[in-house]
């Protein structure tokens, strides 16, 4: 007798139908049918557990009217695209982010739910995007991550600085980095595969400069920290643009050997240039909300656990998660692990990816996953073809439901959860996440209002990427959004 592994779910308590389309067709349980969790052996096709399966696999073939298309309200708006509009308003282009939720939606999403004083939470708030059109709206807010140049973008996004003290705080730092010529660059790995000798000692220069800012509080209006927070913003770019990595990549790709040899960017003058042009998008926020009292609280927390955010604090909650692992996806912790680096972190501060949802399978939870319909069929299209991607898309949506539970506890009753995301394609199959968020939604005690799908034009992603992550081999990245609305139940 073979060695099995405790299963984890609860036995069927019924015996198995043989689950034929007439029959499912006719049976007044379909509705909660448990077919995937007790007749083929759902967990076991995903390499988990060593149950055998009791039903040929291609009998799912045979009901697959039990994932007909969603009943939920869906529909296409194209006036959610925003194709021709300006996303680049006061401070929300100061420093590239992955997929960063455009402006307007989310400035639309508050205008339509956030009833006055309403407090705004972005559980994955990236750069802060929400939180600044919360910000300029008088809406206090809350945003979390566990990415620390994502809360340094967002601090420094939605604070109003003097400009005219900025612009002389420049001239300083250029000055005093200028005449740093005993320089001893940071010692991370591979460092010199990265960066160029003397665009090394250049960044290190900066790095001097811009860490010397005094933080004491000046007549002009700063607050602790701030003044230096928003030149380690521009350092960050500047790290970023003066490296080896190729122009318009998320991931960490090096430069071609050829065109490496004629490669010779100059830090001090990108440093300038990205400073000049930040210090410009802050002086439309200072002077318009300089004297503003709304509260952004910037959260280095984890929105899968307990965060220290009171139960039912949030009248709203306007974000977009990530569309997948950032292994295989958008991978946020290789974006940022060079400006971290340059920025004096190490460990799992700049462990992003694995640290990120769907970063490692938590084989305790499974059931959290196990919560929608549309992931147990949509796993089981995918683990027929590779089980082990099965695996990590089945870690991800474990993780996103975790989030759906702490968000329940936050949320005030009657409250509005907006959640945009993206139906990437595994393997082939197209991961219907809307439907998915939904269901967990639900689950969690939420009621589903309604789905709006968007074209994403200006949603900075490549136009195609390696799903297989086989060399050379291709594929189209998705092109609309859907805006899962849903309605905390009183």
């Amino acid at each position: 007798m073979k060695n099995a592994r405790t299963k984890i779910y609860e036995e069927a308590s019924e015996s198995c139908c043989i689950a034929t389309l007439s029959q499912c067709r006719s049976c007044k349980e379909k509705n909660t049918c448990l077919i995937l969790r007790d007749q083929l052996s759902f967990y076991n096709r995903l390499g988990i557990s060593q149950i055998d399966d009791a039903i040929d696999s291609n009998s799912l073939n045979s009901i697959k009217h039990l994932w007909k298309d969603s009943v939920r309200t869906k529909r296409y708006d194209p006036s959610w695209n925003y194709s021709e509009d300006n996303t680049r308003a006061y401070t929300h282009a100061i420093h590239p982010y992955p997929a960063m939720m455009i402006p307007q939606v989310a400035g639309r999403l508050i205008d339509m739910y956030a009833k006055p004083k309403a407090v705004v939470l972005d559980p994955f708030s990236g750069s802060g995007s929400v939180l600044l059109e919360a910000f300029i709206r008088g809406y206090d807010s809350y945003g979390i991550d566990i990415n620390p140049l994502s809360l340094l973008i967002s601090r420094v996004k939605t604070t109003p600085l003097n400009y005219k003290d900025l612009q002389i705080e420049l001239k300083k730092i250029l000055k005093k980095a200028s005449l740093i010529t005993n320089t001893k660059k940071p010692n991370f790995f591979n460092i010199d595969y990265w960066f160029k000798p003397e665009v090394a000692s250049q960044l290190t220069a900066l790095q001097a400069a811009v860490n010397s800012i005094n933080d004491k509080p000046v007549p002009a209006g700063f607050k602790r920290g701030k003044v230096k927070d928003f030149f380690k913003v521009v350092f960050s770019f500047t790290v970023r643009a003066a490296s080896n990595t190729r122009n318009g990549e998320f991931k960490l790709y090096r430069i071609d050997d050829d065109k490496l040899k004629n490669y010779s960017p100059d830090a001090f003058e990108i440093f300038k240039k990205r400073a000049e042009e930040n210090i410009a998008s802050i002086a439309g926020l200072w002077e318009k909300y300089s004297r503003s009292k709304t509260k952004v609280n910037i959260l280095n927390e984890d929105a899968r656990h307990r965060t220290s955010i009171k139960d039912r604090k949030v009248d709203i909650v306007v974000t977009s998660p990530p569309y997948g692992d950032s292994k295989t996806t958008v991978a946020y912790g290789q974006f940022s692990r060079l400006s971290l680096q340059w920025l004096g972190f190490e460990g799992e501060d700049i462990d992003i990816d694995n640290r990120s949802l769907g970063g490692r399978l938590d084989v305790k939870n499974l059931h959290l996953g196990y919560a929608s319909l549309n992931l147990r069929y949509a796993l089981d299209l995918v683990s027929r073809a590779d089980k082990k991607r099965a695996r990590e898309v089945l870690a991800f949506y474990v993780d996103l439901n975790k989030c759906f539970m702490e968000l329940c506890r936050v949320i005030k009753k009657g409250g509005m959860l907006c959640m945009v995301v993206g139906n990437r394609t595994v393997k082939g199959v197209q991961l219907p996440t809307d439907e998915i968020a939904a269901d967990f939604g639900e689950s969690a005690g939420f009621k589903h209002i309604e789905t709006i799908i968007r074209k994403i034009p200006n949603k900075r992603m490549p136009s195609k990427n390696s799903p297989t992550n086989e060399p050379g081999v291709l594929g189209s990245t998705m092109t609309e959004e859907y805006i899962v609305i849903m309605e905390r139940a009183a």
